[in-house]
């Protein structure tokens, strides 16, 4: 056999000719996704898909090495595609340059694959691979890395726990008044700069309507009345300042006057608002003129980006690249940290805005990191999570399930690694324990009503049997029907914004049935204007796991306590303990009716750092969880 498979052959043995029949998914081609790309190549994996919407910029280069500076600009996936496909010519990589929630990507093509590789960066997308894999039944391997720490956890539908079978935090945001008039700390600064500022002055009409939107939405839940008028008020300030700043030829003028609006005059409005500052610092005005009066100049050595520069230096720098985005002439710029004027500008704006409330500026590499929401990425850590991963897709492709494992990887003197068996799902998961079916319409022509039948079995054998008079129809956020809301029953699917791609879900607002989501198809030659690809049972709904005793949370403590001693460098330290509870957050679905008269119940989401259970049951490891 040929040399180059060898390794595959030394994990797998007689299936490793498997490979070469094999489909794997990759989702992702950034840090974690060019190494797992690699790996899967030289393995010998006969097809590889790899998908990916971003492009090539500069900041990808230190450890995306399937990327030049060459490529920059170009789409990741179809540049990946081309550099590692000069690694083994046996293999057939296709390349999709796309959003991985689109349409196209439905569940029938994950079931298309053995395994899927997921190396994403975000919440949203982690969330919506694994749903797709869940409803396909299709193995998944998902990995993420911070710095020195990583994480492989594989997947397996309704037999290992998923990745919504536990609490992830969300990204943090702030209120609209907070970031807006009382700032406290660089990043509220940085995020005014950066996702206010500069798409009023540099951004497109829709920019001023989400602006619009965003106020609208801060009423609605409650923020200060009076303050919101005030930045209404601004807005259509600003909208007068950016056509003067866009249509003149002098743009330090202009520039000029959006500086004193926004350091000076909105600042003495604010000031004006006395009850604001009965318990808060009271910001201090800054005029241009003032601005450069000062006599302050950057602290700190070495690298530009690396000093602390004056209020004298920042409000230069807030003008003259402030006057060149302006000069591009282009209405429809986006904020793009890699972007050298853009950048400097939104330190700048920043710090400013930061030395008026006095709080504490940021060099323009800090806040380079916090606008561009930056984690710390190291290449050999990429390297070594990309291999765990792929170790755990050849298992899946071995159908080894026993080897499964999940492993994480921290910074220790006597051990890199923590693994342990894959914990069983959550009983409570609102992902891994509902019922994903295929259905194929034509959304012009089948009606909310026809899907209504099919679920209640008003269509002969076909329907699913579940009771219309608990039953509702959603798609994401939007109730569609239920037994007070019949009046889209004879709309057309595409009438009421469902098309091909999208996903109807079934839930049982008494909580006894599984909720069940119907995944949208084309139609095929010789079907009906809608069809069910599969009736199965709709089971109950999984009994919640029963409340901790005061002996179980006891004998958590303890675990607790032994968790932190495992952290120092002795490897003879053994932690025992039961196996981890559930998250609370994860309660069954409840009648959505019920659910509006009393939603105080439930405790707040929370990030497991998980005390788990071995194969054993009686020793436990820290896992860390990255997202």
């Amino acid at each position: 056999m040929n040399m180059r498979y060898a390794a595959a052959r030394a994990v797998l043995g007689d299936q490793a000719d498997r490979l070469r029949d094999a489909r794997v998914l990759v989702v992702g081609a950034g840090g974690i996704g060019c190494e797992v790309l690699k790996d899967v190549v030289l393995a010998g994996v006969g097809h590889i898909e790899v998908i990916d919407l971003d492009t090539i910029d500069l900041s990808n280069l230190n450890r995306q090495f399937l990327f030049r500076k060459s490529h920059i600009g170009r789409p990741k996936a179809i540049v990946a595609r081309e550099t590692a496909g000069a690694f083994n010519p046996d293999v057939t990589i296709v390349a999709h340059h796309a959003n991985v929630m689109a349409p196209e990507f439905s569940q029938a093509y994950y079931a298309s694959f053995d395994v899927v590789l997921s190396a994403l960066d975000n919440l949203e997308t982690r969330r919506w691979v694994n749903k797709m894999c869940v409803a396909a039944n299709v193995p998944c391997i998902e990995s993420g890395s911070a710095g020195l720490l990583g994480q492989v956890q594989p997947i397996r539908a309704r037999k290992t726990e998923c990745y919504d079978c536990t609490a992830h935090p969300t990204p943090t945001t702030y209120p609209v008044c907070t970031i807006r008039s009382t700032p406290s700390t660089p990043v509220h600064c940085i995020v005014w700069a950066k996702s206010w500022l500069f798409p009023q002055l540099f951004g497109t009409d829709e920019d001023a309507d989400a602006d619009e939107r965003e106020l609208n939405a801060a009423a609605a839940s409650g923020e200060d009345a009076e303050e919101l008028a005030n930045l209404r008020k601004e807005t259509r300030q600003m909208r007068e300042l950016r056509a003067s700043l866009h249509s003149s030829t002098d743009k330090d003028e202009p520039l000029g006057r959006i500086f004193d609006k926004l350091y000076d005059g909105d600042i003495r409005v604010l000031l004006s608002m006395e009850d604001m500052w009965a318990r808060r610092t009271k910001p201090t005005p800054l005029t241009l003129a003032d601005a450069r009066a000062r006599n302050d100049r950057s602290t700190g050595s070495g690298l530009r980006d690396q000093q602390m520069l004056g209020v004298c230096e920042n409000a230069d720098a807030f003008i003259t690249h402030g006057a060149a985005l302006a000069a591009r002439g282009e209405d429809t710029l986006s904020f793009d940290k890699d972007d050298e004027d853009a950048m400097a500008f939104v330190a700048a704006a920043a710090n400013l805005r930061a030395s008026v409330y006095g709080i504490p500026t940021k060099t323009r590499f800090e806040a380079k990191q916090i606008a561009g929401n930056i984690i710390p990425a190291v290449a050999t850590t990429n390297a070594v999570v990309s291999g765990l991963a792929v170790m755990q897709a050849l298992h899946v492709l071995a159908q080894r399930w026993d080897a499964l494992r999940v492993v994480s990887l921290a910074r220790r003197t006597t051990r890199a690694f923590t693994t342990f068996v894959p914990a069983p799902p959550n009983p409570a998961c609102a992902v891994c324990h509902d019922v994903y079916i295929g259905v194929r319409a034509d959304p012009a022509n089948t009606r909310l009503v026809d899907v209504l039948d099919a679920a209640t079995g008003v269509r002969e054998e076909k329907g699913l049997g579940l009771d219309r008079e608990s039953l509702s129809i959603s798609a994401g956020t939007r109730i569609l029907y239920d037994a007070d809301l019949e009046d889209n029953l004879q709309k057309a699917l595409s009438a009421v914004g469902i098309n091909v791609g999208d996903v109807l879900t079934l839930a049982d607002e008494d909580g006894v049935r599984a909720t069940v989501h119907l995944l949208v198809g084309p139609l095929k030659d010789g079907d009906e204007k809608f069809v069910l690809e599969s009736t199965p049972e709709i089971p109950e709904r999984p009994a919640p796991p029963p409340p901790a005793t005061a002996t179980a949370t006891a004998t958590a403590t303890a675990t607790a306590t032994a968790t932190a001693a495992a952290e120092s460098d002795d490897d003879d330290i053994i932690i025992v303990g039961p196996p981890r509870k559930r998250p609370a957050e994860q309660a069954p679905e409840v009648s959505r009716k019920r659910h509006a008269q009393d939603d105080s119940g439930e405790e707040p989401p929370r990030k497991r750092t998980a005390d788990t259970a071995t194969s054993t049951g009686t020793s436990a490891s820290t896992a860390i969880e990255l997202d």
